[in-house]
């Protein structure tokens, strides 16, 4: 969509019916600020026109490419990242500064009542106070001057530059950025990847299915749908890597059988309402990313080839920045977030690298004997540490949070019930400075030290070089949970008042020694693998390791489709290029329709229904969630009927509705015997969940998958409709290795693959500016949607934009 037509839909959006009104009535003066060509909003939502900007560190040149990615370049390495700082604040200032009034727990103040509950959580949760004690850690370090130039770069822009949109609507300015909040950045991704309530979802699911069946029956029908590990799975670190083991030293006899069986002994979660409270504020458990890296002896250039596509929240602006940067000692291209200096994937004049989310369990959850004030720790008595918080409202009453803190970290409390949480996060972390290394390594020996700085949040590191080396490395912290000097598995709710599951060396809101971590010589790595690749599945064997990592990895279907294409591949004799990673990292063959299908139209065609042309549709499809497919469209709605006709009863009695539901890659795998089935058996429960579908199918206003799946499901921010992309068909389920959930919605946020001898390809689901007015606001939605990549230049692009100078202040 063109400017002019962007306008037009804009003031339309902004006059007619609609949500815009709330915030229209909300504003002062809304007619003088939303004049055409002349009112605030209008100059708020202008592209940069600025072609001049003073700086206390030298001289810096801005040029923007086609696509609207800065390159910016500069002699000096501060003045380099205060003009990072300046453009991103110029595209994304509006993002950047959302996102760190939600997890300080300020939203409230700018759009009213209905951030509350989220604003009492994130102080409950006291994100800011790790975020302030990582900013001091850095003190010290070469990264400290970068995100220092950085932030008086975002200040810079935010005194010259015209505000964008969402500040207008919402009626208010920013505040000064900080070094704090660009740890607080840190703080949002690793909590996005790593903090989970699912341990409490998980045990009050045991708890209430033993409270409403038998002991037999609550036992049988829980190992069926939360199994220890999934059937199937296939490992990022395979026999062919001689990977050898992982281990700490100690033994694991203990540990192995507490973490696969069940005892009466475990602690008892929080009531319900406690859970679900803290349930509104999980990221979305289908966060995943993929990965691979083929070593030079297996590609056609004789180089290695990296890929990477990290599968986390779609929204509009897109959740990453896409930049060049070329300083005195260092270039490096690809993207950070916004509010954050480094490049976080991507490539230099050495190497390339990206991550996935490694599913490393680095949060555990403690109950206490309490009284409100004090609790017991031990044989003592302790008090927890409190603060009374005022949360200001707009528009309404100031609320207060009490905010509580014990020996293990936070204490969140809803409806007289609490829980203490302990989470690797809320210490001092070194990633920003790991990322700066990366960005600056010249090998695989700076790569594989950076990565030892990368303590949070764990993450399945892949790096390969122009030397042809290649590595995986998992990165972080692992916690050792020890009761009374044994190792025990983080699976469970623990009783913090007698000392379970404690971390030695662990100093929430503090600086921690490794002493109660697994060591870094002991986290999973592989140097120079001829190919690897990673999806969130589990990273190595149990037997490989001597300490717990992990309850629960992702589905394994995209880790095992990755890899069965990369082994036919290799065992062909085929080279391996880039034309053909294209064709695997766009393959949309969803595993649950691999295993399910075909029973299913044995079971609609062996029954006496008809189900009109639905089971011929499906007998001949080849399980592609393709936008254009019907037999896709088909599938999906099967898929969550299925779910709904085995699950749903057994739920309803222990008083669960499906946010509980166990994974999917649980509910396909559930043997053809399964007691989920009693005694209508498979076939009968497929059958009633087809014979809903027909009916689905007949009320729905779609003929293919592509009329549902679509990247319409993606929102602005502000969830004001008009500010959303436009709509295309997109391919692709949460269970394919093309990823896209339209739900929550997820997916491919950043798209690349980098031929170290060769191309470098990349995407944005959206584009580069977060100004709705900018012909860059969404010029790659189509591209993504189709497949497609761009071709990246490793060379500085343009003519300069912005020139900055040097001032002496």
């Amino acid at each position: 969509m063109d400017r002019e037509l962007r306008r037009r839909a804009f003031f339309g959006a902004l006059i007619g019916a609609g949500t815009s009104g709330a915030y229209l009535s909300a504003l002062n003066d809304p007619l003088e600020q939303f004049s055409p060509l002349s009112g605030s909003v209008w100059d708020s939502a202008t592209p940069n026109t600025t072609d001049s900007v003073d700086s206390p560190y030298g001289s810096a040149t801005v040029r923007y490419d086609e696509y609207a990615v800065p390159h910016v370049s500069a002699d000096d390495e501060q003045a380099l990242y205060f003009a990072v700082g300046y453009t991103q604040a110029s595209d994304r200032l509006f993002q950047m500064d959302l996102q760190r009034r939600l997890f300080r727990g300020t939203l409230s103040a700018v759009v009213g009542s209905g951030a509350i509950e989220s604003d009492r959580f994130h102080r409950k949760m006291a994100f800011v106070d790790a975020a302030k004690v990582t900013a001091e850690q850095i003190e010290g370090t070469p990264v400290a001057s970068v995100v220092d130039a950085y932030t008086e770069g975002v200040n810079k822009a935010m005194e010259q530059e015209t505000y964008p949109i969402g500040f207008q609507l919402l009626g208010y300015e920013p505040d000064e950025w900080t070094r704090t909040d660009t740890a607080l950045i840190e703080k949002i991704i690793a909590w996005n990847l790593t903090g989970t309530f699912e341990t409490l979802r998980t045990e009050l699911v045991r708890d209430r299915f033993e409270d409403t069946f038998s002991p037999e029956r609550a036992q049988e029908l829980l190992s069926d749908v939360f199994p220890y590990r999934l059937e199937q799975d296939t490992p990022i670190i395979r026999d062919h890597h001689d990977a050898g083991t992982f281990r700490v030293g100690e033994d694991n006899e203990t540990l192995q059988s507490q973490t696969t069986t069940t005892t009466n002994e475990r602690t008892a979660p929080p009531e319900k309402s406690l859970v679900d409270w803290v349930s509104n504020f999980d990221p979305p458990q289908g966060f995943g990313s993929n990965s691979w890296v083929v070593g030079p002896e297996h590609t056609e250039s004789g180089a290695p080839i990296l890929a990477n596509d990290p599968h986390l929240g779609l929204q509009a602006p897109p959740t990453w920045y896409e930049m060049h940067i070329d300083g005195p000692d260092h270039r490096a291209r690809g993207v950070s977030f916004p509010g954050t200096p480094v490049v976080v994937i991507g490539e230099n004049d050495h190497g390339a690298w990206g991550f996935t989310n490694a599913n490393s369990d680095v949060i555990d959850f403690y109950r206490y004997d309490h009284d409100g004030e004090t609790y017991q720790y031990g044989d003592e008595r302790r008090e927890f540490e409190i603060e009374v918080q005022v949360i200001e409202v707009d528009g309404g009453p100031d609320e207060k949070v009490t905010v509580r803190k014990s020996v293990h970290g936070p204490v969140i409390e809803e409806a007289e019930q609490e829980v203490g949480i302990a989470w690797t996060g809320h210490t001092a972390t070194e990633t920003m400075l790991s990322l700066y290394e990366l960005s600056h390594s010249t090998g695989l020996t700076d790569a594989q030290e950076a990565a030892k700085r990368f303590d949070c949040p764990t993450q399945n590191l892949v790096y390969a070089d122009q030397d042809g080396n290649t590595l995986y490395y998992m990165t972080g912290r692992i916690p050792l949970r020890r009761t009374d000097g044994t190792q025990v598995p983080g699976n469970r709710v623990f009783d913090g008042s007698a000392k379970e599951g404690e971390w030695d060396g662990f100093e929430p809101f503090g600086e921690s020694s490794w002493d109660g971590f697994v060591p870094l010589s002991a986290n999973p790595q592989v140097v120079n693998p001829e190919y690897i690749a990673t999806a969130n599945q589990q990273i190595i064997p149990d037997e490989n390791l001597d300490y717990y990592l992990s309850a629960g990895y992702t589905s394994p279907y995209r880790g095992r489709r990755i890899y069965d294409q990369l082994d036919q591949r290799i065992a062909s004799g085929a080279a391996i290029d880039l034309d053909y990673l294209r064709d695997v990292g766009r393959d949309t063959v969803d595993g649950r329709a691999v295993g399910l299908v075909d029973p299913l139209v044995d079971a609609a065609r062996n029954g006496d229904e008809n189900f009109g042309d639905v089971v011929d549709t499906l007998a001949e499809w080849d399980y592609r969630m393709d936008a254009d497919s019907r037999g896709a469209l088909i599938f999906d709605q099967w898929w969550e009927n299925y779910r709904d006709a085995l699950l749903e009863e057994s739920f309803k009695q222990a008083d669960l509705d499906d946010d509980y539901y166990p994974s999917d890659g649980a509910i396909e795998q559930l043997s053809p015997d399964s007691s989920w089935f009693g005694s209508r058996g498979r076939a009968s429960v497929m059958r009633e969940a087809l014979r809903q579908t027909v009916d689905d199918l007949e009320e729905l206003n779609a003929e293919i998958y592509g009329d549902l799946n679509n990247t319409g499901n993606i929102s602005h921010l502000t969830e004001l409709e008009f500010l959303d992309y436009p709509s295309h068909p997109r391919g692709g389920s949460g269970q394919t290795v093309w990823n896209f959930d339209r739900d929550s919605p997820h997916g491919g946020s950043w798209e690349m693959q980098a031929d170290l001898d060769g191309e470098l390809l990349g995407l944005l689901p959206g584009g580069n500016s977060g100004r709705y007015f900018s012909d860059h606001y969404d010029d790659q939605i189509a591209q993504w949607a189709n497949g497609e990549y761009r071709t990246l230049s490793r060379e500085l692009e343009g003519d300069v934009d912005i020139e900055f100078k040097q001032v002496d202040e």
